[in-house]
């Protein structure tokens, strides 16, 4: 029987960015691993509310939690999260105005983001996801990955950006590090989570990203060649 494999992201898994399909990590994985059933749940700017929210959660519908979608629907032996840039980098709109610039035109718009972008800074605490609703999250995933039977969950670290992102965003990697070492904390104390790192502008003597941040061709080769060695081991 083939072993199904989830794989959940979010742009980070996806073409685009110069990068064809068959340069990303999902690809090239499911062509060294014919035998093994990969399942794909790639959506931009997806953030860990998905896991628990996506599916399920109606009484009487198969008796599956919220969330099923991302879980329970696939009964998988392993599972590839690639989520947590989206929760974490820091924001220059607050929720209110994110929700009241999707309304105007877009003439209004980009004169407020202009204004905004020289009035403040971005904000460490202002993220679509807080750090302790992406805590939630993570722990009620891994809770049910772990009461349907699931092998192995391997969870692809934030990303570390280059020089490009940073100067957008000053403060981002403060808050890769925060939601990382959570990653690492579960990883410590549960054998069936396994965290790597691939993606860090500063560990290589070339480039890995195209934009400062999603990956190239190369970036993809570096996630895939991790995630093999430890699918060899599944």
């Amino acid at each position: 029987m083939e072993k199904k494999v989830l794989c959940i992201g979010d742009s980070l898994c996806l073409p685009g960015h110069l990068n064809k399909y068959e340069d990303t990590w999902f690809f090239k994985l499911k062509k060294e691993f014919p035998d093994f059933d990969f399942i794909s749940f790639f959506k931009r700017q997806l953030t860990t509310e998905i896991l628990v929210t996506m599916g399920g959660g109606k009484k009487g519908v198969d008796g599956w939690p919220k969330g099923a979608d991302c879980l329970e629907a696939y009964l998988p032996h392993t599972i590839i999260l690639q989520l947590g840039i989206v929760d974490c980098a820091p924001r220059l709109l607050y929720e209110f105005e994110r929700k009241l610039v999707s309304r105007v035109p877009n003439l209004i718009k980009t004169n407020y983001l202009s204004l905004i972008k020289v009035l403040r800074k971005r904000n460490l605490g202002n993220t679509l996801v807080s750090f302790d609703k992406f805590k939630i999250n993570i722990n009620n995933y891994i809770e049910r990955a772990y009461n349907i039977g699931v092998s192995k969950i391997i969870i692809i670290g934030i990303a570390y950006p280059d020089e490009k992102m940073v100067d957008k965003n000053p403060q981002i990697l403060q808050n890769v590090d925060k939601y990382n070492d959570f990653y690492k904390k579960i990883s410590s104390e549960n054998k069936m989570v396994e965290i790597i790192l691939p993606l860090d502008a500063k560990k290589y003597d070339y480039r890995i990203y195209e934009d400062g941040y999603h990956p190239n061709k190369a970036g993809h080769e570096l996630v895939k060649n991790r995630l093999a060695e430890l699918l060899c081991h599944s």
